[in-house]
């Protein structure tokens, strides 16, 4: 097992919070202005991504880390955490999707519905809170 950069993890999970405070604003925006207003749903789009990255470096270092096993994918990273406990399995597969729209928008971004932004915005506070509580618990475990 390599040393787990506990310092590190603890510093992007702090990001993550500031990420999260922000996309709570964000997703209080009534869904009309939201599709119309691009400084609104541009700034959703990016600070999802970045939501998105902070999971998969942290869920990437941890399982690394650990188990000492490298994923090709981000979505392997999401589903290599259920596989090995670090967040409960059926929550890895479910949210293993939010790769694929962390690559629509950085790779397809002319086929980004922002309907599907708005709906999205409307779920990933919660479920990066959920990422976080489960990584604090597994970092519990380790000591």
């Amino acid at each position: 097992m390599s040393p787990v950069d506990k310092l590190a993890i603890k510093s992007k999970l702090e990001k993550l919070e500031e990420i999260i405070n922000i996309l709570d604003k964000l997703k209080k925006t009534p869904k009309e202005d939201f599709l119309v207003d691009f400084r609104i749903n541009g700034a959703t789009m990016h600070f999802l991504v970045i939501g998105i990255e902070i999971i998969v470096d942290i869920g990437n270092h941890l399982v690394s880390a650990v188990f000492l096993k490298s994923e090709k994918t981000y979505k392997d990273v999401i589903l290599a955490l259920g596989k090995n406990k670090i967040v409960p399995e059926d929550f890895a597969k479910e949210n293993s999707k939010m790769t694929d729209f962390r690559n629509l928008i950085i790779h397809a971004y002319a086929e980004v519905d922002l309907k599907q932004v708005y709906q999205n915005l409307q779920k990933a506070p919660d479920i990066f809170r959920k990422f976080a509580k489960y990584y604090l618990k597994f970092l519990e475990k380790l000591k």
